[in-house]
């Protein structure tokens, strides 16, 4: 596998998380972060799981949220304990599938890259083998 297929996975990941939580923001204004939407599902603000007229879906998890796109695209979250949003080489796979990305880039590649993409100020690594947006 070639890191620039895990590259182009993880910059596309990251393209639609962004879309993705924008359009989810239009019917949910929580989504602007992750800790808000948590924090609203757990105040009985926010139903655990919804869908926008638009397409977009959520669906809370655990300490995080699956995010879903009309295409199919899907984007899953967590929230770290030190309040960073963040997502595993396990979670970029998903996405990979879910957008038909072939082939997915093996999660050694995935890992490597976003390690790289760290060193490189792009993304940030809060905990071992876990990678965020750089906000």
């Amino acid at each position: 596998m070639s890191q620039s297929n895990a590259a182009d996975c993880i910059y596309s990941f990251l393209c639609h998380r962004t879309l993705i939580m924008t359009a989810l923001t239009v019917s949910y204004p929580q989504f602007d972060s992750l800790d808000h939407v948590l924090k609203a599902v757990r105040a009985g603000e926010l139903e655990r799981r919804a869908h926008s007229d638009a397409g977009f879906s959520y669906s809370i998890h655990g300490r995080g949220c699956r995010m879903t796109g009309p295409d199919g695209s899907a984007i899953d979250m967590d929230l770290l304990l030190d309040g960073s949003e963040a997502f595993d080489a396990w979670r970029l796979e998903v996405f990979a599938r879910s957008v038909g990305m072939s082939p997915v880039p093996s999660r050694d590649d995935l890992v490597q890259e976003c390690r790289g993409m760290a060193r490189a100020g792009i993304l940030a690594e809060p905990e071992p083998g876990w990678f965020g947006p750089i906000e």
